[in-house]
């Protein structure tokens, strides 16, 4: 015959003084701890340059090739142009004005473009050659300064990227800023338009 057992009772194990004696024993071993002098130490070489009493030095200079692009004439597009200059020289150099790109423009166009850029290049090709170092250590940067460098088309500035790639620098940097909006723009853009 099967004895009934009785049903054991939900019991739960208090928690609280168990957590109690956990707190105060972390608490106990953080005050009693005690480091070694030679732990607080951190070995370090801190520069002797800089400080209450700096060594002046003076970096490196390297050579840096800026072209700035603007866009001029912006109102009637057969008469806009961009106008490249290099570094801080006086002369510029036009691209084709009225430029609708290497499709749909003639052969003579595509040449007198092709040439200005050639000219870029050959430029840049005679400051590295001034400088004396590889292509590499030479910073190019290509600036479309605002109001007048937003507007610049994509493709002038690729043809500018291309003109520091084909000597061979790979350290390029693009400043400028797009052009604002219109508020016809603006509105295309909101009605869900390009």
């Amino acid at each position: 015959m099967a004895v009934p057992l009785p049903e054991p009772e939900d019991t739960e194990m208090n928690m609280t003084p168990m957590i109690d004696i956990v707190f105060q024993l972390i608490i106990f071993f953080l005050l009693s701890l005690k480091f070694k002098t030679i732990d607080r130490r951190i070995e370090s070489m801190l520069p002797k340059d800089r400080g209450l009493a700096p060594t002046p030095t003076f970096p490196e200079d390297f050579l840096k090739v800026k072209i700035k692009a603007f866009r001029r004439d912006m109102a009637d597009k057969e008469k806009a142009y961009t106008m490249i200059k290099i570094d801080n020289e006086k002369k510029q150099y036009v691209l084709p004005k009225g430029w609708k790109g290497r499709l749909k423009e003639s052969s003579d166009r595509i040449d007198a473009y092709d040439k200005v850029m050639n000219t870029l290049k050959s430029i840049v090709l005679k400051k590295l050659k001034a400088h004396g170092g590889s292509p590499e250590e030479v910073k190019g940067e290509i600036v479309a300064p605002p109001p007048k460098g937003g507007a610049v088309p994509h493709g002038d500035i690729v043809q500018i990227l291309n003109v520091f790639l084909e000597v061979g620098m790979t350290d390029i940097v693009f400043e400028g800023a797009a052009t604002p909006l219109t508020s016809s723009e603006r509105a295309a853009r909101a009605a869900g338009g390009s």
